[in-house]
């Protein structure tokens, strides 16, 4: 082939023992030495290409015979011998597994939430916002508790706080609490600025005190590690990676990302509970040398679910999983 030029003409190529080339075509004739050309990289058995400095390349018909006489006159890159080593192959796809799980494990969500921590305040409350916005859309009415009953939880609330705040827990946001009637079970839930949503149902059934102090400590888990934004974080971590590596957004690899990041958003989610759970559980622990008061609501919760979905399916551990730990709990320390 000329130079920049697709044209293509028959040539002859003789290859000397002493590495030396010489080159004839009715276009073009050059001689040199081995080491005057430049080799297209070995790829298997794939026929290699000569580019001589003249500029001309040359392909042969008989790719093998090239190849073999190539190789018998010139050192094998380290690549090409790295890239044959099947012990080195399997060793280096070891390692690359167990990077990718170290990765997946530990380094995604300790970079997630360092991230999640240097985000301004100003967005979270701005997410807040459109939380609560989202809520009304949802279906979540105002509440329908006493006056009364709200103002008297909402100081229980305060308190609370405020024997936190004594005993060194930190938030990045001022925690505040809010209700909402809806439709439905008992629910509760924390958002991105702070703000605790209980439901009138999840009031109702945590009928004894320790029991709802218990499921608004564990909200007051996800808010002082930070998990709303956290777990946005992740996701966006996840999903970059997994378009990354996956490539073209074709509908099978739109598809595989998807499940990716379905699968380790859920992974994470079930880990923010279980640190949530932690949470409420110490602070249990440490005013009655017990966690029990969480596991009764835990399992009043599951009289009511029509099932318990598997802790790998759900963004949850499984309940019986959780009221185990629980009534099971000691300080690490």
């Amino acid at each position: 082939m000329a130079p920049q030029n697709s044209t293509k003409h028959a040539a002859e190529l003789t290859l000397g023992s002493n590495g030396y080339l010489i080159l004839k075509s009715e276009a073009h004739q050059h001689q040199c030495q081995l080491e005057e050309v430049t080799l297209s990289d070995a790829i298997g058995s794939m026929p290699r290409s000569i580019t001589f400095s003249t500029g001309w390349v040359f392909i042969s018909s008989d790719g093998n015979k090239l190849n073999s006489w190539l190789n018998s006159h010139c050192k094998t890159p380290l690549l090409v011998k790295l890239e044959r080593n099947l012990l080195l192959i399997f060793l280096a796809s070891i390692i690359t597994l167990l990077t990718a799980y170290g990765l997946y494990v530990y380094g995604v969500p300790k970079a997630a939430k360092f991230i999640a921590n240097q985000l301004p305040v100003e967005l979270s409350t701005e997410l807040g916002d459109q939380g609560l916005t989202m809520l009304n859309k949802m279906g979540f009415e105002e509440s329908k508790l006493e006056l009364q009953e709200r103002q008297k939880l909402r100081q229980r609330f305060d308190l609370l706080i405020e024997k936190l705040s004594n005993q060194g827990v930190e938030f990045k946001h001022r925690p505040k609490i809010e209700f909402r009637y809806a439709d439905g079970g008992a629910n509760a839930f924390a958002l991105a600025d702070g703000t605790i949503i209980l439901t009138d149902a999840m009031v109702k059934l945590a009928n004894e005190k320790m029991e709802l102090e218990g499921v608004i400590l564990h909200e007051l888990g996800h808010v002082h590690h930070n998990h709303v934004m956290t777990n946005m974080v992740q996701t966006a971590i996840l999903s970059i990676t997994a378009a990354m590596v996956i490539g073209d957004s074709s509908g099978i690899s739109d598809t595989l990302a998807s499940i990716a990041v379905l699968g380790g958003g859920l992974t994470y989610s079930r880990i923010h509970e279980n640190e949530a759970d932690n949470f409420a559980a110490h602070q249990l622990y440490s005013r009655l040398q017990s966690a029990a008061p969480l596991a009764d609501l835990f399992e009043k919760l599951q009289e009511q679910q029509a099932v318990d979905l598997p802790s790998w399916s759900s963004t949850h551990p499984a309940l019986s999983e959780r009221v185990d730990t629980l009534r099971s709990y000691k300080p690490s320390h």
